[in-house]
């Protein structure tokens, strides 16, 4: 028997050095104890919103992760923050008292912000450091997990923010030993020595040969991809997706709110592009209204703000808030005084999660009792179960039975401390709430928009009757009245402000306050009402975007433009000829995609897909259905027929085509033989040089779209719940044929 001493696995080191360093005392880490024992806790856990180990990085994407107030994971395990004196602090729970909110200048503390304004995290991408010759981007995983930067001492893990790790540790990491932890992270955490070898062959393909037939064949579905609708169309270069924010799955909706609450750590910095309100402000000093730049001047507005948001991630677009789907919740919100009833999308709402309760609990006033008492624990334990989205804060309150309060600072109306609280913590669990916002009546005589109105507008074949009039004949358009009133509706009125309630005129005079329209934390009327300040509420862009969407879809259907297309559009240098086309701009507006990923690999006999699952709301009030083949490949291929099919998984060569409702249309391809070099009908290469102004290549894959309206509608009036596509390939003789079609996804997309 050899005597030869067994390897130990990566991780078996990696547990033996932490075991070492931590001695016989284990502190909690916040509930998590001896975490590096367990690898689902150790690989997918947090200290203090930092992932232990950063998450894995997609193939496609080089950004680093986001780490402080959360990760870009929305996997990550979520652990409450319980910090005492020593260790308090931190990008996501510095806080001011109430009287130095008060104190400060309105622009810089608007409600907007939540508690989160002095100590501030790595929470953005970067290319690295700058100064001296420059930084190259940190690409390493271990660079980004908090064990390493922890164990290493550094920002924020070096005592200012949070302690050094290991915490209570008998000794201090050696740099051998961060070595040896960094690497088993690199390799992307393998468990055992034989995962290690199968990492380090770098097996990547998940799919067999066999498997890939029969998806080629039909004779497996092909499935929903799970990936972020725009990492699926830039990866087919495509245009990136604005979707309606119901359509929004968790995954795109989480990185929307991190990417928010990221730039919110950033308000301090007044000019600072990855700060929130640096966006705001510019509506402030710049918006055009009342006339034809209306329309071009906002779509710049929004393209800017979205390509920062895509440098934190690549796959966010705006989300539009189609209105009209929410016209017959609305019925009863408007034409009344009564206030604070109307109904907004649930992404936009108020919400509270055990953490954020948690949070709550441990939150005292100056003479150290807990801000809450016990029937208001209560009520709120019974909210986070039911998972009830609310509206407003106010209807949150309510729900809870907790009385709005406000106190007077200075002859300033500001929250108490425990409102305060309450809406920091649901700030900072929904980045898309809004205090300041009570949706509904404005009093009599409002209005809310049905789909009926906006076809009305679209119907608008004058520009200038949609859009607005040029600075020489200025006017309002159509589409900036209706947009008008839903800034209105949005914002809606103040129960609480004496000259909307007689109740709150006696308290005004007890607290002895002088009411204020413009205040800060108890204006008369919501932030979405004021043009200074309406785009402090992130509801601001979602409204914005659907205006966007209806002049896209008029630009659809009519040939009009504004007057002055040569006008610069300040403070950018684009002008108004240069917003003329969303194509051009990167983007386009969906009311939802579904994509299937086809390997190119092999030759398509049938695409056989499953049910695209998309909501009962997209099926009911879609404009349009669509369905996108993606990246047909052209060089010296044989033509063929491409039949498509809808709900009909055992379509064939033989299935009929003449008065079949299921059948949309038949494409046909047209490619030809390869006349050049060996090599010449090979896939082209993707442009990558910065001053390639060649056109496309003759042999770049090309896309198809058709119209699957009708079909779709067809489907659905017959019973049908959900959709499902085929394509069946035919040889131009008639027959079955395996080498002429190779794509790469097909997409079945609806529009509003």
């Amino acid at each position: 028997m050899s005597g030869k001493k067994k390897r130990k696995s990566q991780y078996e080191q990696v547990k033996e050095i932490l075991n070492t360093l931590q001695g016989k005392t284990v502190p909690s880490y916040q509930g998590l104890h001896a975490f590096w024992l367990d690898p689902e806790t150790f690989i997918t856990s947090s200290l203090y919103g930092q992932r232990l180990i950063a998450p894995k990085e997609s193939s496609d994407s080089s950004q680093t992760s986001h780490g402080c107030c959360g990760s870009n994971d929305s996997s990550s395990k979520s652990v409450t923050v319980k910090q005492s004196s020593k260790n308090s602090g931190g990008c996501c729970n510095s806080e001011k008292s109430t009287s130095d909110i008060a104190s400060l200048d309105p622009a810089v503390t608007s409600v907007q912000q939540p508690p989160i304004t002095t100590s501030i995290g790595d929470c953005w991408p970067s290319g690295g450091s700058g100064g001296g010759g420059g930084g190259s981007p940190s690409q390493k995983r271990s660079d980004q997990s908090a064990i390493i930067i922890g164990l290493k001492g550094h920002y924020p893990f070096d005592g200012s923010i949070f302690p050094k790790l290991l915490w209570d540790a008998t000794a201090v990491a050696s740099i051998d030993q961060i070595q040896i932890i960094s690497n088993w992270i690199d390799a992307d955490c393998p468990l055992t020595l034989e995962e290690e070898h199968e990492k380090a062959a770098k097996i990547t393909e998940a799919s067999t040969t066999n498997s890939r037939l029969a998806l080629a064949n039909g004779e497996l579905l092909h499935q929903v991809s799970t990936n972020k609708t725009n990492q699926d169309h830039r990866d087919n270069k495509g245009l990136t997706i604005r979707k309606e924010v119901s359509s929004l799955t968790p995954d795109e909706l989480s990185t929307f709110r991190d990417a928010l609450n990221c730039m919110f750590q950033y308000t301090d910095y007044w000019q600072d592009e990855r700060s929130f309100d640096y966006w705001a402000r510019i509506h402030t000093d710049s918006c055009q209204h009342g006339w034809e730049q209306f329309t071009t001047w906002h779509r710049m507005y929004l393209y800017f703000f979205e390509q920062k948001l895509q440098d934190y991630d690549q796959n966010i677009a705006l989300p539009y808030w189609s209105w009209t789907d929410y016209a017959d919740q609305n019925k009863n919100t408007f034409n009344n005084k009564k206030y604070d009833l109307g109904v907004l999308p649930e992404a936009y709402g108020c919400y509270l999660t055990q953490k954020g309760l948690d949070k709550l609990k441990d939150k005292k006033t100056s003479e150290g009792k807990s801000i809450l008492n016990k029937k208001e624990i209560s009520a709120l334990e019974k909210i986070v179960k039911k998972g009830t989205v609310y509206n407003s804060g106010l209807r949150f309150l309510k729900a809870a039975g907790i009385p709005y309060e406000i106190i007077n600072v200075n002859n300033v109306a500001v929250w108490s401390d425990k409102i305060r609280a309450i809406y920091d913590t649901l700030k900072e669990t929904n980045p898309l709430w809004f205090p300041n916002r009570w949706p509904g009546s404005m009093g009599p005589l409002s209005q809310y928009p049905t789909k009926k109105d906006i076809n009305l507008l679209l119907s608008l074949d004058n520009f200038g009757d949609f859009g607005g009039g040029p600075s020489y004949d200025h006017h309002y358009g159509s589409l900036e009245k209706v947009h008008n009133g839903m800034h209105n509706f949005s914002g809606g009125t103040n129960p609480t402000y004496p000259d909307n309630s007689d109740e709150w005129k006696k308290k005004y005079q007890k607290l002895n306050l002088t009411p204020d329209p413009q205040s800060k934390e108890n204006p008369i009327y919501g932030w979405m009402t004021d043009n200074r300040i309406t785009a402090f509420d992130p509801l601001f862009w979602a409204h914005h975007s659907n205006v966007d969407r209806i002049w896209a879809r008029w630009q659809e259907l009519h040939n009009g433009t504004p007057q002055e297309v040569n006008a610069v559009l300040a403070p950018w240098s684009m002008t108004v000829q240069d917003t003329l086309s969303i194509q051009k701009l990167g983007y386009t507006y969906m009311k939802d995609s579904v994509f299937y990923d086809v390997s190119s690999k092999v030759g398509l006999v049938k695409f056989n897909s499953a049910p695209t699952q998309v909501s009962t709301n997209t099926l009911d009030t879609h404009r349009k259905a669509e369905i996108k083949i993606h990246r047909v490949q052209r060089g010296n291929l044989q033509n063929a027929r491409i039949r498509v099919f809808l709900n009909t998984p055992d379509a064939t060569v033989d299935t009929p085509t003449k008065g079949n409702d299921h059948f949309i249309e038949e494409i046909t391809t047209f490619h030809g033989s390869c006349y050049g070099g060996p090599g010449h009908c090979n896939l082209p290469l993707d442009k990558t040089r910065q001053f390639d102004q060649r056109q496309l290549h003759h042999h770049e894959p090309r896309n198809y779209k058709i119209n699957a309206t009708d079909a779709v509608q067809s489907m659905l009036n017959n019973g049908a719940k959900d959709i499902t596509i085929q394509l069946v390939i035919i040889g131009i003789d008639g027959n079955q044929i395996d080498n002429a079609v190779y794509i790469d996804g097909v997409s079945l997309n609806f529009m509003d």
